[in-house]
């Protein structure tokens, strides 16, 4: 009597199907979804309908159209078509989706700093590309402070000034799946601020002061030259670079000391014609004119180079040296000071 029950319990669940003379298909008959998308499943024209999720009677699905989701991709789908008391089921249909990473930007051009509180800071004049990635590239705004950048419709932006930033796009394969960066970019341009130079007694002192220096003689970092003054000792074009704020720095114009002291007048060189037009004699009143020697100019970017052999008066051929302001620095073997030179076209 049991099995009989279960057997008949069976029978009242299922659909009674029966080889109609009909066969319900679905349309459209593998659909892709995009994340907003709704889509109209339907079949042909029957007496009554029921359609299967995976299998189950979806409850009050009795119409010839079911409307499914986004939130039905990866599930099968069928119908139970009825026509002159004979009901066939239709082959299933696998509503898909399509699935997309969550909105990014990728971050390039000059470098970032990040303070303490994590903002990032640039310097006034530095340039900062945000790049929307892929695969949204269609219906991009870029905005800041919540305000639509009129034009700013490209996947790249160009940031030159502080703001909160932010961007929504869309896919191409879907237009109107407007997804939106989970994130505001805040970003923080310092204000430039030009470093110079200024003597003071023996001194040169970087002006305005900065958080932090370097100085240079001719180009080269002077060794523990970390403070707002150094000691000018010796001849030669200095520069100092100073940082103000979290990221800017500022290299200062160059600035020539050619002072020599009267201790040093026998290593100083005597220079003619001077300003030359192309060769120049050079000769030393006191001692050997002897050593290597190079010729830089105001940046400290050495120009030329040779050597001087001992044997008195040499002539320097400036011929192929542009126009400008140079100096005539020793280098190994030689114990004579710097000398300027310049030349004219």
């Amino acid at each position: 009597m049991r099995a009989t029950l279960l057997l008949l319990h069976g029978l009242l669940a299922t659909p009674l199907l029966a080889q109609c003379p009909f066969d319900p298909t679905i349309t459209p008959p593998a659909p892709i979804l995009c994340p907003n998308d709704v889509v109209m499943l339907t079949t042909q024209v029957y007496e009554s309908y029921q359609w299967y999720k995976e299998g189950i009677a979806v409850p009050g699905a009795v119409f010839q159209n079911l409307g499914v989701g986004y939130v039905d991709a990866g599930y099968t789908f069928t119908v139970l078509a009825t026509l002159d008391s004979c009901s066939e089921m239709s082959p299933p249909v696998l509503v898909d989706g399509w699935a997309f990473l969550p909105p990014y930007v990728i971050h390039q051009g000059d470098q970032a700093v990040i303070d303490s509180m994590g903002n990032a800071h640039h310097c006034e004049g530095d340039t900062v590309l945000l790049i929307f990635g892929t695969p949204y590239a269609v219906n991009i705004q870029w905005t800041n402070n919540g305000i639509a950048i009129p034009g700013a419709t490209d996947d790249t932006l160009m940031v030159t000034t502080t703001g909160n930033y932010h961007v929504s796009g869309a896919p191409d394969i879907c237009p109107n799946y407007i997804a939106q960066l989970g994130v505001v970019i805040s970003l923080t341009f310092d204000p430039a601020t030009q470093a110079t130079i200024v003597p003071n007694g023996a001194q040169l002192c970087a002006s305005p002061a900065g958080s932090a220096y370097q100085w240079y003689l001719d180009g080269a970092p002077i060794p523990g030259s970390n403070t707002p003054c150094v000691q000018a000792s010796s001849v030669g074009v200095y520069t100092v670079e100073v940082s103000y704020g979290v990221v800017c720095t500022s290299i200062s114009e160059p600035h020539i000391v050619n002072s020599v002291s009267e201790h040093d007048a026998d290593r100083t060189l005597g220079l003619f014609p001077n300003p030359t037009r192309g060769a120049i004699r050079v000769s030393r009143g006191q001692g050997t004119l002897l050593g290597n020697w190079s010729l830089v100019d105001v940046t400290g970017r050495e120009v030329v180079a040779g050597r001087f052999r001992g044997y008195g008066d040499e002539w320097l051929d400036l011929a192929a040296v542009p126009s400008g302001r140079y100096w005539l620095r020793p280098q190994l073997g030689a114990d004579w000071l710097p000398a300027a030179i310049t030349v004219v076209r």
